[in-house]
């Protein structure tokens, strides 16, 4: 208790060291191996979910708006639902699709298209469900339109 009372006096009056400036975007998310920078200035991905269950693997994506105006995304322009897809084992995994030939993530507009305005620091989330891996696949690799790859992404049974 001395110590901690003399070491708190001896530090009055001396100045505060400046704070260490936050590192570029580029390099918050270097550790982070789920969060990813877009193709979209401004917005983030982060890995959320790989989890498999019963077949399927269902994947999570958050986007963020990291700045402070609103930003528009096209996660789907044209129906290019296959332009978000699972690697294991050297195979691609695409989005499953229902009898009625409706791919198991969020609904299009008429014109093929998903349509998302972020407010600042609002997020939307992207979900797809895929033909899971075999059982002894441990890791994928997942594949977007709209950020590099995210490698090596442990999936949860």
């Amino acid at each position: 208790l001395l110590c901690t009372l003399v070491l708190s006096i001896a530090g009055c009056g001396k100045k505060e060291e400046p704070k260490a400036t936050t590192p570029a975007p580029a390099a918050q998310l270097a550790d982070k191996p789920r969060v990813r920078e877009t193709n979209v200035a401004g917005v983030v991905a982060e890995l959320t979910e790989c989890k498999r269950k019963d077949g399927v693997l269902t994947v999570q994506i958050r986007l963020r708006n990291t700045g402070t105006k609103p930003i528009v995304v096209y996660p789907v322009t044209s129906n290019n639902y296959d332009a978000y897809y699972v690697i294991a084992e050297d195979k691609k995994y695409f989005v499953l699709r229902d009898e009625d030939k409706t791919p198991l993530a969020p609904p299009i507009n008429p014109s093929g298209s998903i349509f998302v305005s972020l407010a600042p620091e609002g997020t939307w989330l992207w979900w797809a469900k895929y033909p899971a891996p075999p059982a002894a696949v441990k890791a994928i690799n997942y594949i977007t339109s709209l950020a590099g790859p995210f490698d090596a992404i442990p999936i949860s049974d």
